[in-house]
């Protein structure tokens, strides 16, 4: 299917998620050649319905000359209303993909239907009744203690405005992320935070190196967000400073050496969260236009007794790495929402970091991911690296002192 005619379904996907039943196409859609049975079978082959009916429209986008059988196939189905919509009052459809619709029917002429929610989240945690660091809850699963006052410590990177404006475009929604990072890591009690604004490459780096060699032992867990522009290079991400200066040595893998038993010897043994919500590549997982408000971010052995506890240390362990978006592709931000892999991560911490891990946390956000853009035909896929990193879980509200269980902000 042509660029044109994509563009129309695009402009109008909302309405055809709600109103189009394209169960019904079926049989038109293979007499007419341009599904298969198999084909149709495989859209169709999950229990979640908005999924499947996005993935028909993926599919069509692949089929060439499907515009006309498409819109002949709504009107024997009797689903005129939506051949009304795809088509401007008083047009036949189009004569066949390699013409162009008329002026009426191109995308800048064309309703947008966006979401018009500008109110970002309100985060409210919901603070645990019972701690689940504990073998009762980890059965045959290795886990780390959280439960000190001293939670933890985090270190949150904020760049969203460049010296090179045209390059790198002011990041809109940066600061609603700022905030609700905030308020998440307070209301759960007992992190210290370190919030920087706008570093250049050489200054983010000495803050990282800072960060990762200056652990306490009395905090639980040690927390990283870097939010900027990024990009993918040799099979890497990498991430911007506000100069673009010394560019490439911000790579993820230079950044998560950092953090190794190595050269991370104060946070041994504790576990290491490190986000970043960024774009890792040039490219939309599918076509989307940048008319709507939605902007990117892209440029075990044995060993003897008497062997050192530090021989036991893999040079990478106790480690989980969180991206907004897999390798070579972009991630979405709302310039009144913020980026919507931060407000998901904020959001199913708040409500859920009192019962689940934080890798099932994660799950959570990619679920987020794939049910809120369904309705956008946009994907954004997250992924996250386990590097020998145990059950967390944050048990946010409370905490252990001389052995009695007690309740951070017991105002509330």
């Amino acid at each position: 299917m042509n660029k044109e005619c994509k563009d129309v379904i695009l402009k109008h996907f909302v309405k055809l998620m709600a109103n189009c039943n394209i169960h019904i196409l079926k049989n038109h859609l293979i007499n007419k050649g341009i599904f298969k049975e198999k084909e149709w079978g495989d859209i169709f082959e999950t229990d979640d319905a908005r999924h499947n009916k996005r993935m028909f429209f993926f599919s069509l986008f692949k089929k060439n000359n499907a515009w006309v059988p498409f819109l002949d196939a709504l009107q024997e189905s009797h689903q005129a209303t939506i051949v009304n919509l795809l088509c401007r009052k008083g047009t036949t459809v189009f004569k066949s993909d390699s013409e162009p619709p008329e002026p009426e029917l191109l995308l800048s002429n064309l309703e947008i239907s966006v979401n018009n929610t500008t109110t970002p989240l309100q985060v409210q945690v919901i603070h645990s009744k019972q701690l689940f660091d504990t073998e009762e809850k980890n059965k045959k699963i290795s886990f780390y203690s959280s439960r000190s006052k001293k939670r933890g410590r985090v270190l949150i990177i904020n760049n969203y405005k460049f010296n090179n404006n045209n390059k790198f475009p002011y990041r809109n929604g940066a600061l609603v992320d700022d905030a609700n990072l905030k308020a998440l890591f307070e209301q759960m009690g007992g992190w210290d935070l370190d919030c920087y604004h706008n570093k250049t490459a050489l200054e983010m780096i000495m803050l990282i190196q800072k960060f990762a060699g200056e652990g306490k032992p009395d905090y639980d867990i040690c927390c990283m967000i870097i939010m900027s522009h990024g990009g993918e290079m040799n099979n890497d991400t990498y991430i911007y400073g506000i100069d673009e200066e010394q560019q490439y040595e911000l790579s993820i893998t230079k950044i998560t050496k950092f953090f190794t038993n190595e050269n991370s010897k104060s946070w041994r043994g504790k576990p290491k969260m490190l986000f970043f919500p960024i774009c890792r590549g040039a490219d939309n997982q599918l076509p989307i236009k940048h008319e709507y408000r939605t902007e990117t971010d892209s440029a075990f052995k044995n060993v003897p007794a008497n062997t050192p506890t530090v021989a036991n240390l893999r040079a990478e362990e106790d480690m989980l790495v969180g991206f907004s978006t897999a390798m070579g592709y972009k991630a979405h931000r709302d310039p009144y929402l913020g980026s919507w892999y931060i407000e998901l991560l904020c959001q199913e911490f708040m409500n859920h970091a009192h019962e689940y891990s934080v890798t099932e946390i994660l799950q959570l956000i990619d679920q987020g991911l794939r049910r809120r853009l369904s309705d956008r035909l946009t994907m954004q896929t997250a992924e996250f690296r386990n590097l020998g990193f145990k059950n967390l879980y944050l048990n946010p509200g409370l905490y252990m002192e001389n052995g009695v269980l007690k309740h951070f902000h017991s105002d509330l």
